[in-house]
């Protein structure tokens, strides 16, 4: 039963992604609500839970997308990995402030290795892609700005709904 509704929950948040966020006015459409909510999967479920995730979205962003097969599923396993280093060596509460800086890294690693999977499979074809384009540069800074938002208020949400997430650093010893 849980596999079917993760398995139901992964369909539900890529199509979400693909036919509602990625059509949004403007700016908007640069939201990446995969990205910020993976890293609440990776913080509260764990890395396991966090990989199965990555590969189950990956293969539907795969399925759905024009981007060369498999680099959703590679971009997105490699980036939970990545995170779950910094998450464990790096980042040891579930504060506001680690979630936000999370969600910044996350936002980064992926895009660049989803970039770089681009620009390996265009290597092969008679595509130009640069990483030295002033647009995606500013593309990247404001999908960061939008996924920190969102990030902010799931976070808030689940503060909201479950106190065990604290929204500071430190905490606080009675004396």
């Amino acid at each position: 039963m849980r596999i079917f509704l993760n398995i139901i929950l992964i369909i539900l948040l890529s199509v979400v992604q693909l036919s509602f966020v990625s059509v949004l006015p403007g700016p908007l459409a640069s939201l990446n609500l995969i990205l910020v909510i993976f890293v609440f999967i990776l913080v509260l479920g764990g890395l396991r839970l966090g990989l199965w995730w990555a590969f189950g979205t990956g293969l539907v962003m795969d399925a759905l997308s024009f981007s060369p097969f498999g680099s959703y599923v590679l971009s997105l396993t490699l980036t939970v990995a990545a995170v779950d280093f910094l998450l464990h060596n790096f980042f040891t509460n579930r504060s506001l402030y680690s979630f936000l800086a999370l969600t910044f890294f996350f936002t980064l690693i992926f895009r660049l290795v989803f970039y770089l999977v681009g620009l390996i499979a265009q290597i092969f074809g008679n595509d130009q892609f640069s990483l030295i384009n002033f647009h995606l540069w500013v593309s990247l800074a404001g999908e960061i700005a939008l996924n920190l938002l969102a990030a902010l208020i799931i976070f808030y949400l689940l503060n909201f709904l479950n106190k065990k997430l604290s929204p500071v650093f430190l905490v606080k010893k009675k004396f």
